[in-house]
């Protein structure tokens, strides 16, 4: 998977998610998330010379006391997508799990004030052109 695909992944999760939410966010770019971070600590045993591509959304629009059930229509349609869901907080606002079958890092939480939500996708680490470099082959 190259970084190009990795980045359309992410957002096709992301906008795959928010489309079944109610009712419909206004999607807000967190701009820190779109920067491209190093596979720092690769877990697969993998070079460090590839990347993790990761972008989030501030879920506007959504009025305070309807966040909790926006928290739910996430957690459901990760669920009926097959994706693994490994915690959600026990006021539900904090979700976090794993696409499958891509294993792509799922986080919903709720920003300081609890009544703005945040979206984010991480891929997992990817050759920035898909294969590894002449460097870094061998």
């Amino acid at each position: 998977m190259t970084q190009a695909q990795a980045l359309a992944r992410v957002e096709q999760l992301i906008k795959e998610t928010t489309a079944v939410i109610t009712p419909t966010p206004r999607l807000d770019l967190d701009r820190p998330s779109l920067n491209v971070n190093s596979c720092l600590d690769p877990t697969d045993g993998g070079s460090e010379d590839r990347v993790v591509i990761a972008r989030s959304y501030y879920l506007r629009d959504i009025p305070r006391e309807q966040v909790p059930e926006v928290a739910r229509q996430v957690e459901q349609y990760w669920k009926q997508q097959g994706h693994y869901i490994g915690a959600v907080s026990a006021n539900g606002l904090n979700i976090s799990g794993r696409s499958r079958p891509d294993d792509f890092l799922l986080s919903l939480a709720p920003t300081g004030d609890d009544d703005v939500l945040n979206i984010g996708v991480t891929s997992p680490c990817v050759w920035p052109n898909g294969t590894p470099g002449p460097s870094s082959a061998g």
